[in-house]
């Protein structure tokens, strides 16, 4: 059986595994980008990276200022502040597969690190957030680096290096998404809990290291979201608008949805990995005398508590503190439960069985994404994510952008959207596709206080105005965009009569007002 080096010591055939899953994974992740913005978050964070502002909710909050940054900084050799976060998602969406074959190397071999890599490479969730503007893989890629730094500390009874790594990565991942910090914060403790000498000293380094760095994005942050007070009031607004999902705010039926869509969500990436960890638990609970299981467990006792305290606290947040609402939002532990069924399969003792359940696997993975059919969806609980869905999507926003750039011009020309914060199909997608066009939301947005008498959203560019409603003086025509799944009598309450008809290419989805 393969082993891992001593810890600190890479040997060449890591290195040259290391670069193999890199180049292949990034050689699969480029032909799939996503060319329009997926998501609403998507949208506001390619906006942010010309203007940023959490009190116009570019981006939302908590504000993610690390992760537009970095954005910004990709987008001076880009020049597309949305192909820049694709870009960007896409190279840390490649190093996540080397990452845990680093981390699943270290705790179970290099069998297990290799399963890793490879199920992480091929793991629908992994491979389509790699493809999309949104910050969730880049977050996971610093959560594996973060573990992975306390497993090595671990192995070197943490040195005082350790401390200051461990406070430069929770300083980063903080900047990247504010919600991960809280729950890394139990392994953490584990951690320098048990460092072989002055762990309360070597703590206090890290956490003094965290708070400096930290304040280097956190008051830049304030600076350009017109200050604390103002912050604040959006960070609480935007408690308040999701607390209905949360156990607190909606009670059971809050908990049962928020555990339903994880475990949804961890099956789409697991797909076939699910196979070795119930087969794991049920030979455990059947199949190994009390001796073997003595036996693993002070083999991996430690591996064990490090990945408990990874997935615990990740999934009692998302679950019972916060809510679970996109597939994105189960990144965060979704390698730890890789690295699980990675360990298992590492146990097969013939070479050829593990080949052929890793081969199975990655080509189950491969097919997921690649040519899932969609008469299957059911399989995956209607939330699969494909490189099938990012065609689909691009296709409906291009017939919507080609058919109103070649039909309307911006001077005489405004464009309403019914809903507020429609994810896939709302305001901020067209915005940032159409910045040359004057738009209105019509509903008002409860996360963002608006001046008295202006609750409307009007975006023009990239900048958002508060209007008190609909002007349509200086604008012959009004066009009414109507996301899929919905038709235009979304609009009634607003236009009475409600007068419309389809414009031609656009699929249904875009309306000229009749008046």
């Amino acid at each position: 059986m393969c082993t891992s080096p001593k810890p600190g010591k890479r040997s060449t055939t890591d290195g040259r595994i290391t670069l193999l899953l890199l180049v292949v994974a990034f050689a699969l992740r480029v032909p799939f980008r996503s060319q329009y913005a997926y998501h609403w978050d998507g949208a506001q964070f390619a906006l942010a990276i010309q203007a940023y502002n959490v009190a116009l909710s570019q981006p939302h909050a908590p504000g993610y200022f690390l992760y537009v940054m970095l954005g910004r900084l990709v987008n001076f050799a880009v020049g597309d502040p949305h192909a820049s976060l694709v870009w960007l998602d896409v190279l840390f969406g490649s190093a996540v597969p080397v990452v845990l074959y680093g981390l699943g190397s270290g705790m179970f071999g290099r069998r297990a690190g290799l399963a890793a890599g490879l199920f992480a490479l091929t793991s629908p969730q992994f491979w389509f957030h790699s493809e999309v503007a949104l910050t969730y893989v880049v977050d996971a890629c610093g959560i594996c680096l973060t573990v992975w730094w306390c497993w090595r500390a671990l192995q070197r009874g943490g040195t005082w290096g350790d401390a200051v790594g461990v406070g430069v990565l929770v300083a980063v991942v903080g900047g990247i998404r504010q919600q991960t910090v809280p729950v890394l914060l139990p392994l953490l403790a584990y951690v320098f809990w048990h460092f072989s000498t002055r762990r309360l000293l070597k703590l206090l380094v890290a956490i003094l290291v965290a708070l400096g760095l930290g304040a280097s994005w956190f008051f830049p942050m304030l600076h350009q979201s017109e200050g604390w007070r103002v912050y604040w009031d959006i960070v609480r607004r935007y408690n308040q608008n999701n607390a209905s999902g949360t156990l607190t705010g909606g009670g059971w039926p809050a908990l049962f949805t928020n555990c339903y869509l994880s475990i949804a969500f961890c099956w789409n990436g697991l797909l076939l990995g699910v196979v070795p960890l119930v087969g794991a638990v049920v030979y455990r609970v059947w199949g190994m005398s009390p001796q073997q299981k003595q036996v693993w467990d002070t083999a991996h006792r430690r591996a064990g508590r490090v990945l408990a305290l990874w997935i615990v606290p990740m999934v009692l947040f998302g679950t019972v503190i916060q809510f679970t609402s996109q597939p994105g939002h189960v990144l965060g532990y979704l390698p730890a439960l890789l690295s699980l069924s990675a360990a298992v399969v590492a146990q097969l003792r013939r070479n050829w069985c593990y080949l052929t359940v890793v081969g199975l696997v990655a080509a189950g993975n491969i097919f997921v994404f690649l040519a899932w059919p969609q008469r299957w969806d059911d399989v995956l609980l209607g939330y699969g994510r494909t490189a099938r869905e990012i065609r689909q999507h691009d296709r409906q926003v291009a017939q919507v952008v080609t058919a109103i750039r070649s039909r309307y011009q911006p001077a005489d020309t405004v464009i309403c959207h019914a809903l507020a914060a429609h994810y896939s199909f709302g305001l901020r997608i067209f915005q940032l596709h159409l910045p040359e066009f004057r738009q209105y939301q019509l509903a008002p947005d409860p996360t963002i206080p608006s001046p008295p008498g202006k609750p409307l959203w009007c975006v023009q560019g990239e900048h958002l105005s508060f209007v008190s409603g609909l002007d349509t003086e200086n604008h012959r025509q009004v066009l009414l965009v109507v996301p899929p799944g919905m038709d235009v009598n979304i609009y009634a309450r607003y236009f009475t009569p409600l007068i419309t008809r389809p414009v031609e290419g656009s699929g249904n989805r875009l309306y000229e007002l009749l008046r």
